[in-house]
């Protein structure tokens, strides 16, 4: 009885203390001001769009009076909803520590490919949606060119895109992706300047893994650059044309 008593006691006094703490830490917080801005871009030894002095400045620009002023000023939710509006930005967190410093972690958008339409070009990225380019990073990424804007869609070209990209082989092989003008498609490799003729990419899956056995097991690499053409796009059958 006397334990039960102690328990109802203490449990008491814990119900009334977190309210009382919680009141001391806001009000602590109310007279923190922001000392200092840091920013860690996760992935700047992949992508080179934004870095961290580009961030704080433009984080200073929006914010001018946010140094030595009260945090509660600029709330961390604005902070991270004004960098996601970035095009290169993917994912934003920021958060105030005790000795109110404001650190800021992004990581930024990953292109796929970048397309050449026209007078225009922009990236898709890993996501499937278009990116702009940038003045000061070009990505080196699969290309794709030619009669793009005749597509009525690019979804056969991102989900090849995305093939390409998760196999070590094609992605050092595949360097760019031509649409003919009667919506067929092309391949150019880095190695041998012979054209690879896919036709519809309906089921390219099926003819990478064809062209991957001519590569690996038909030819010797020696070989790959006495041809001009390799044509996949006739059922169980390559057809290979001499230069």
């Amino acid at each position: 009885m006397i334990d039960k008593i102690k328990n109802i006691i203490l449990w008491t006094l814990m119900i009334a203390y977190f309210p009382v703490l919680y009141a001391f830490v806001s009000k602590s917080k109310n007279r923190v001001v922001c000392a200092d801005i840091s920013v860690a871009v996760s992935d700047s030894t992949e992508s080179g769009f934004v870095h961290s002095q580009q961030i704080r400045s433009l984080l200073l620009n929006k914010y001018p009076k946010i140094l030595g002023n009260k945090i509660e000023t600029v709330p961390c939710q604005d902070i991270e909803q004004f960098l996601k509006k970035h095009h290169a930005i993917k994912v934003c967190e920021a958060y105030y520590t005790i000795g109110g410093q404001l650190n800021v972690e992004l990581s930024q958008r990953k292109p796929l490919c970048r397309v050449f339409s026209g007078y225009d070009s922009y990236y898709i990225d890993e996501d499937g949606k278009k990116m702009p380019l940038f003045d000061n990073y070009t990505a080196h990424v699969l290309v794709v060119s030619g009669h793009v804007n005749k597509l009525d869609s690019l979804q056969h070209v991102i989900q090849l895109a995305r093939y390409i990209k998760a196999n070590e082989f094609w992605d050092a092989q595949i360097e760019q992706v031509y649409v003919e003008s009667n919506g067929e498609f092309t391949l150019a490799p880095r190695v041998g300047d012979q054209i690879i003729y896919m036709g519809k990419l309906d089921d390219f899956a099926r003819k990478m893994e064809k062209l991957y056995a001519l590569y690996t097991k038909g030819l010797h690499p020696r070989e790959w650059n006495n041809y001009s053409k390799i044509n996949l796009k006739f059922e169980g059958q390559i057809i290979c044309t001499k230069k």
